[in-house]
């Protein structure tokens, strides 16, 4: 789906940037508090959603322009060069960022709370669609980041 598919998101709540880069902890705060790093993942993608469909709008423009521009006998280096900043493939490469970044700590999340609620590895990756091996791997990147973040020499 494309972030300008996207109807109804929320805009009562900014999710602070940077948040992707967290490693998820196994804090699973099932009462609402906000601990739920799931619940921080959703927001992440949710803002991520809101600041692609922005840019999405401009790229949409901007392949108009260059479309026409190339068309009218340009060549390719005076057109992307004659762009304002940021470009179109720099709007493609932001949009795709965000997207890989959010989603990816989404993942992660996800992953290390179906594991703290007891399902297996086989069974996270059937969800996922993906290898038991790719589910442990990522339970052990994320146990080595937590360990790292917390001084820890393990």
């Amino acid at each position: 789906m494309l972030a300008t598919d996207v109807t109804e998101l929320r805009q009562d709540r900014e999710q602070p940037r940077g948040a992707e880069n967290s490693m998820p902890d196994e804090t699973d705060d099932r009462s609402g508090t906000g601990a739920d790093e799931v619940l921080h993942a959703l927001d992440e993608l949710e803002a991520v959603l809101r600041e692609n469909a922005e840019s999405e709008r401009l790229l949409s423009k901007r392949i108009a322009e260059v479309r026409l521009a190339r068309r009218n006998g340009r060549e390719w280096k005076a057109i992307l060069g004659d762009e304002d900043e940021p470009g179109t493939v720099q709007l493609v490469s932001t949009i795709l960022r965000r997207q890989s970044e959010a989603s990816g700590y989404l993942r992660r999340s996800l992953v290390v709370a179906l594991r703290a609620e007891g399902q297996s590895i086989p069974s996270i990756a059937h969800l996922f669609g993906v290898t038991h091996q790719r589910v442990s791997n990522l339970l052990r990147r994320v146990a080595q980041g937590n360990a790292a973040a917390n001084g820890d020499n393990a």
